[in-house]
């Protein structure tokens, strides 16, 4: 069985707009698209034609190959899924100070988790 692009894609956006710091609705405003449907977009709710994926990658300053590039989408499942998005929900208006705060002390919490462990 063959690979699902749209569901590539999907990781693809949210993971660029994560990267770029961008909310959906500042990607959406950037692409000329509504949020609402960005927001499908990322879930694999509904499948972007080529014109809104050259949109995309522009609003994100990226090739637009770079939507169809499966091996950097993270694979993470369950509850540890819905702890990333947590996570993600928690950085998304942190300024970058902030963020990388906030991921040092989550480094920090793991090595000392993963000690304790052992």
């Amino acid at each position: 069985m063959g690979t699902d692009i749209y569901a590539v894609i999907s990781g693809q956006l949210r993971l660029k707009r994560l990267q770029a710091g961008l909310t959906l609705e500042a990607l959406a405003v950037n692409a000329g698209i509504s949020t609402s449907f960005l927001a499908y977009l990322e879930t694999n709710k509904k499948k972007p034609g080529l014109a809104t994926i050259a949109k995309l990658a522009g609003a994100l300053d990226i090739p637009v190959s770079e939507l169809f590039n499966e091996k950097t989408v993270p694979r993470i499942a369950g509850e540890k899924q819905k702890a990333l998005n947590r996570l993600l929900k928690l950085l998304q208006n942190q300024g970058s100070e902030n963020t990388e705060t906030i991921l040092a002390v989550a480094a920090v919490l793991s090595k000392k988790l993963l000690k304790r462990r052992l």
